[in-house]
């Protein structure tokens, strides 16, 4: 059993070995990192990116695959500027990025990368003015978006950074909504007269408001529909319940760029 076992583990090495090495031998390292050595495209692209760069360096932006915010390229027209200062270009690549690949057909094939040529671009700029140069950049032209318009609220979440969290009770924030419910409804009594539904849908509040950067809240909007119209004469008391409990929830302001800023919170309250 022990000499079947040395065996087996001794092929599985061979056949790891055997793998790499296949790997090492039709791979090549490059400006923008490892590529097959047959994706003669990609290949050729790249040398003449470095063609190029000799008589004009440009940057270009690579729109990632998937789904983009809709203010994603906010910060383009400071990215621009920035860039003309150092005598850089700023141009969008025809082509959209996509995951590796394959070329060939069903006896061999290999891994392909597109962007090529634009990646190669933005690597030499890396390589002239620093190693994470692009990066850097672009952080710095989006924080000047943010500041260009600090004062006027940003929408949440589409505005902020991803996954942040402005009510800090939940450390989850695709849970955060639901934990204000729960808080809320935690403490809140029906007033005396109340009349209940029979499926308990008694009442919809949509409810708007502004946090700002200091944590406060400002802007509070609120649109109450009762199921049963007998209970209007409750809207104010409900109205003051809903304002009190988010004027004096705990808030955290909203990041956009890792800069604090005003946002527009909106959250429903049914029960």
């Amino acid at each position: 059993m022990k000499n079947l076992l040395i065996l087996l583990f001794t092929i599985h090495s061979l056949s790891t070995i055997a793998q790499v090495n296949n790997l090492d031998k039709n791979t090549i390292n490059s400006i923008i990192g490892v590529i097959d050595k047959r994706d003669v495209n990609c290949k050729s692209e790249i040398e003449r990116a470095k063609m190029d760069f000799k008589f004009q360096e440009i940057f270009y932006y690579i729109e990632p695959e998937g789904y983009l915010d809709s203010d994603s390229k906010r910060h383009h027209p400071y990215l621009n500027t920035l860039l003309k200062k150092r005598g850089i270009e700023f141009c969008e690549s025809p082509e959209t990025e996509f995951a590796l690949y394959y070329i060939g057909d069903d006896v061999e094939s290999y891994p392909a990368i597109t962007n090529c040529y634009y990646k190669a671009s933005n690597e030499l700029l890396n390589l002239k003015y620093g190693r994470n140069f692009t990066k850097d950049i672009e952080k710095t032209a989006d924080s000047m978006y943010v500041m260009s318009r600090i004062d006027n609220p940003f929408q949440y979440p589409a505005g902020v950074d991803h996954y942040c969290i402005v009510y800090p009770k939940t450390k989850d924030f695709l849970d955060q909504k639901l934990q204000i419910q729960q808080d809320f409804f935690s403490t809140f009594k029906y007033p005396i007269g109340f009349i209940y539904s029979t499926d308990k849908k008694n009442f919809m509040a949509r409810t708007k408001f502004t946090i700002q950067r200091d944590n406060t809240i400002c802007n509070i909007e609120i649109d109450l529909e009762f199921k049963n119209s007998e209970n209007q004469k409750f809207y104010n008391y409900l109205v003051n319940q809903l304002t009190a409990f988010i004027k004096n929830a705990n808030w955290n302001a909203a990041v956009s760029s890792e800069i604090k800023v005003n946002s527009i919170f909106t959250v429903n309250f049914y029960n």
